[in-house]
């Protein structure tokens, strides 16, 4: 007699780890302001983070919402900056770390370039948060799923490392622009794609990221986290 056909079951939520979204809020401003130069629809880039990544879910008070946080620069004199980082904050409940232009360089610019030097575009690449985004990594990937928005590949190491930490946990996510990423990170997902992260290329998305702005996301009460401090 013939067995039954095995049922392929549809993970339930609760199944799943909870999942923290590392943001370098500088890399992708810059990325997007450089290359489309349009308004990302950040109501849109959640929705495709969430549906792309299993497991993934809006930030908010609720039990099981996913963590997003984000590194950016800021200047406190920049009012659309300011504005922006309220709704971030305010309305979709990320935790969003600021830190000042000049302390946001991965590499003091001037010692490169001399003080006088005009290297705009390669001053933008030397703003990155590879090492915050690091330590994070490491502290979260043993119990959480990992989703990075990043082009540095600083964060390729950390990343491999993660996959091999957590007990029943996917490997990270890599989620950003194709044609942005450093070349060395194309080689490791072209090369070695079983090391490598899953990669997410926001280039495949950019009628949804970059369309018509959606209605304005309601304003709840901010939640407050203490767990896994980093």
């Amino acid at each position: 007699m013939p067995s039954a056909p095995s049922i392929r079951r549809t993970p339930n939520t609760q199944d799943l780890p909870p999942v923290a979204v590392l943001i370098d809020g500088s890399a992708l401003f810059l990325t997007v302001r450089s290359l489309i130069d349009r308004n990302l629809d950040y109501k849109a880039f959640i929705a495709l983070i969430s549906r792309q990544v299993p497991g993934v879910r809006e930030a908010g008070t609720t039990p099981g919402a996913t963590r997003w946080v984000m590194w950016t620069s800021v200047s406190p004199q920049n009012e659309g900056q300011n504005r922006f980082l309220d709704f971030a904050e305010n309305q979709l409940h990320w935790e969003v770390r600021r830190f000042s232009p000049v302390d946001s360089f991965i590499v003091e610019p001037s010692s490169l370039f001399g003080a006088g030097s005009d290297a705009k575009g390669v001053h933008q690449r030397l703003l990155r948060f590879d090492a915050s985004i690091a330590f994070a990594i490491g502290r979260l990937a043993e119990k959480h799923r990992i989703v990075v928005v990043s082009d540095g590949f600083g964060l390729a190491d950390p990343m491999t490392r993660a996959a091999k930490v957590g007990r029943n946990i996917p490997k990270p996510t890599l989620a950003f622009f194709g044609r942005a990423l450093d070349s060395r990170w194309q080689r490791l997902l072209r090369v070695e794609p079983d090391r490598a992260p899953w990669f997410l290329d926001l280039d495949d998305h950019e009628d949804e990221l970059f369309g018509v702005p959606s209605a304005p996301p309601r304003v709840d009460q901010k939640s407050h986290r203490e767990d896994f401090v980093f």
